[in-house]
């Protein structure tokens, strides 16, 4: 989780649904070479120390029975709140191209959508894991160079999965709070 975290705050500011939208995917996804062209887009971060607020906007997982579904959303209130990091020269330098790049490349996923101009970025991508469980990530915010707001969805859904699905809504903003510590 703290990994889905940095990482989101690394893409939204450094990186949604906002409510579940059903849209008809493209016949074809996007390449990654569309998608790295597209995030060029996105404003450069500026170098420095940057703190993120994630808030658990919802978790949905029909089927679940409640004390398990309460267990899960105690542990993920848990680690809600304040994190910070750096980003180096090098890293501000390097834009986003590198991490989309990564996120693009995962082995069975795909962007159906990715669309980012003036700030703004609206994406979604799907994954398929092993006993047919299917992840659908969605990113949808702004960006500046000192900070985003961004609102980051996950709906999973396979017969392995108890009630066949589940859904979780977070909002990760970042703000650049000053220089790196050395």
């Amino acid at each position: 989780m703290r990994r889905l975290i940095a990482v989101a705050s690394v893409l939204a500011l450094s990186t949604g649904l906002a409510a579940c939208k059903k849209e008809p995917a493209p016949e074809t996804p996007k390449s990654v070479e569309e998608v790295v062209k597209e995030s060029a887009g996105l404003p450069k971060p500026l170098p420095g120390l940057y703190r993120s607020q994630v808030e658990l906007v919802s978790v949905e997982m029909p089927g679940m029975p409640p004390h398990m579904a309460d267990q899960m959303k105690r542990a993920m209130a848990s680690r809600q709140g304040g994190q910070e990091f750096c980003l180096t020269g090098e890293e501000a330098e390097k834009g986003y191209e590198e991490r989309v790049k990564k996120l693009a490349g995962r082995p069975n996923c795909a962007f159906d959508r990715y669309s980012a101009t003036g700030g703004a970025l609206d994406a979604q991508m799907t994954c398929l894991a092993e006993r047919g469980v299917k992840s659908v990530l969605t990113m949808k915010g702004t960006m500046t160079p000192a900070g985003s707001d961004m609102t980051l969805g996950m709906t999973q859904t396979g017969s392995e999965m108890p009630g066949g699905s589940m859904k979780m809504t977070m909002r990760v903003k970042s703000q650049r709070v000053g220089d790196c510590k050395s």
